[in-house]
């Protein structure tokens, strides 16, 4: 479980989060969602420390940060073997084959032998219906096929959580929906995922939970039900908006 309390960041003295309280559950999937600017990537930077919170805890099992703090690089790589992150760009090194991206982490970071690696790599490839990309290089890949990749990158990682940064923002709607199937998939098989979108279509199949926030504030914490359902003029403005 991670928790998340009283958290707070402002960026040229503008805030961006306030006073943020948030529970994330083991196996559940997250959707955060809300207008350009709300604090949705800001809030998912600082849950895996890309950005410094001013003030506030953040708490997974038994590690406890508490800001205004300054973590060591020990002590963040520490607290960030319990995620992995997505992010709109792929990020994948373009002189690795499919299968030695997603190798590189768990050999690097784990220590893991390259045997583990991988035959963990070619289990994940099957697992996202990419298993004969494995020799491929990124710039062979479709953009969908190379977030694909990214997310078994995560994966590799074993993390407690995967968090997803916009992951489809980047893709035309054929290619956004087959990685939406793919973060739909692991929700299914109870991966705990925070995924920060604009998709609501995405939002009502997969999520279990969504945060809604609006001007650094968390709005809406609830089940994904509730929220399609909430007659609240704010909600339901955004959902107009953006359906």
């Amino acid at each position: 479980m991670l928790t998340i309390q009283n958290l707070t960041k402002s960026f040229a003295g503008q805030p961006v989060l306030k006073n943020i309280h948030a529970i994330f559950r083991d196996g559940e999937t997250t959707a955060i969602l809300g207008p350009s600017g709300s604090g949705k990537s800001t809030l998912l930077r600082s849950i895996d420390l890309l950005e410094l919170p001013e003030t506030g805890q953040i708490v997974i099992n038994d590690i406890r940060l508490t800001f205004p703090s300054n973590p060591s690089f020990k002590e963040k790589k520490n607290y960030r073997r319990y995620f992995s992150i997505v992010f709109q760009s792929y990020n994948l090194f373009p002189h690795f084959t499919v299968l030695q991206n997603i190798m590189e982490g768990p050999m690097q970071v784990k220590g893991e032998s390259k045997t583990q690696a991988k035959q963990k790599a070619l289990e994940l490839l099957t697992r996202i219906g990419l298993a004969d990309k494995q020799t491929a290089y990124p710039a062979q890949l479709s953009g969908g096929q190379q977030q694909r990749v990214a997310i078994a990158r995560a994966l590799a990682m074993e993390p407690a959580f995967i968090l997803y940064d916009e992951p489809t923002s980047a893709l035309d709607p054929e290619l956004s929906n087959e990685v939406l199937l793919t973060i739909q998939q692991l929700a299914d098989a109870g991966n705990s995922q925070i995924v920060v979108t604009h998709n609501l279509e995405f939002a009502r199949k997969a999520a279990d939970r969504v945060l809604f926030m609006d001007q650094g504030k968390i709005l809406f914490d609830g089940s994904t039900q509730m929220f399609f359902r909430n007659k609240d003029d704010r909600i339901q403005q955004f959902i107009q908006q953006i359906a």
